[in-house]
């Protein structure tokens, strides 16, 4: 991906998400084929939000994704009512269905591998592919059984998957572990695309049939999945049980933290800070003032040491700021350096509210 402050992303509940819609989440990953430039992308539904404000190292796997895309009705909503101007759910089968369907001349083949999924699901969907003779190639496949992460990242694995040249490796392990061999492997694979995205495989292998369009858009694919497969009702219920715990304490000071009274302002002091560069923000660092937090984060990111964000002298904060910060950590920790906040003792509750109490300073 580019500079990472290009994307416009939104901290909801901590948890970043890109705003972009189905048409321009295509276009991001015809862009990496074609440039070969790395897109690993995630697809947050309510089990990836509930995950990630339980558990650091999820949160941590989608602020190192280049894109994340809002997969769940829920998660749209939650997202419109913390502000952000969500464009539209974008679902990682439709985002394949839509480069799938793609029959335009100038539109580029795009090959895909399959890792993973239940036995024979790749193979078959491999299968109607080849057979469908369309944009997207088959470029092969493998089932690493049922083993654990690190009996999955092998170099002949490696090796299998590199000497396919696939351009898009779609991965489909359940989300938890597919995001861990991701992380594991993505250095070490070739291919510039990759995500998880588990049921594809069964929807292109004809395996499981996809929510028609109407269900999807009155947000009951749910509901249409569970039909389908009766074994996801439980996982659905204890997702849907946590999520409503988790934001019941977090949506109000979310909100309340966000709300400004007079045109807000947002002013940047940059000083060195030791070994690091402290960044004193002052004002409300809000959607109105983004753009100011956005260009003071990309004069210090090419520094060299870490970064001390000091919000004490903020007033107000949003969705939108919480994205930015987000970005730096993406930032800082591409480069292997470290980032910490300090938040003012009335907004020492957007620390847990957004899942950011590991970047506080000690």
């Amino acid at each position: 991906m580019a500079h990472p402050f290009t994307r416009d992303v939104w901290g909801i509940m901590g948890m970043p998400l890109d705003n972009v819609d189905l048409a321009g989440a295509a276009a991001l990953v015809e862009r990496a084929v074609e440039t070969r430039e790395r897109l690993s992308f995630v697809t947050p539904n309510v089990n990836w939000l509930v995950r990630a404000l339980e558990d650091p190292t999820a949160m941590q796997q989608i602020v190192n994704a280049d894109l994340s895309l809002a997969d769940g009705a829920p998660v749209v909503r939650l997202a419109r009512q913390l502000g952000m101007p969500l464009k539209e759910r974008v679902a990682g089968s439709d985002l394949f269905e839509r480069l799938r369907r793609d029959t335009r001349a100038e539109a580029k083949p795009i090959r895909v591998f399959f890792f993973g999924g239940r036995d024979g699901a790749a193979d078959a969907a491999c299968s109607v592919l080849a057979a469908e003779g369309g944009r997207i190639v088959p470029a092969g496949w493998h089932n690493p059984g049922f083993g654990t992460v690190a009996e999955m990242t092998t170099p002949d694995i490696r090796a299998k998957i590199n000497a396919a040249k696939p351009d898009f490796v779609l991965v489909a392990l359940g989300a938890a572990k597919g995001q861990a061999w991701i992380e594991a492997n993505l250095e070490a694979l070739e291919a510039p695309v990759i995500a998880h995205l588990g049921a594809v495989v069964d929807f292109v292998a004809g395996t499981i049939k996809r929510a028609p369009s109407l269900v999807s858009r009155m947000g009951l694919e749910w509901a249409w999945r569970i039909v389908a497969e009766p074994s996801l009702w439980k996982r659905y219920w204890v997702d849907g049980k946590a999520l409503i715990s988790l934001t019941r304490g977090r949506m109000k000071p979310l909100k309340k933290a966000a709300k400004v009274g007079a045109p807000p302002n947002l002013f940047a002091e940059i000083t060195p800070d030791g070994d690091r560069t402290r960044i004193a923000f002052q004002g409300e660092a809000v959607a109105a003032t983004r753009n100011i937090m956005r260009d003071t984060f990309i004069t210090v990111v090419g520094g060299q040491g870490g970064v001390l964000v000091d919000l004490q002298a903020v007033t107000a904060i949003d969705a939108a700021a919480i994205g930015q910060i987000r970005l730096l950590e993406k930032a800082m920790t591409s480069r292997g350096e470290a980032l910490e906040i300090i938040l003012p003792p009335h907004l020492q509750n957007i620390a847990v509210a957004a899942g950011l109490e590991p970047l506080l300073a000690a």
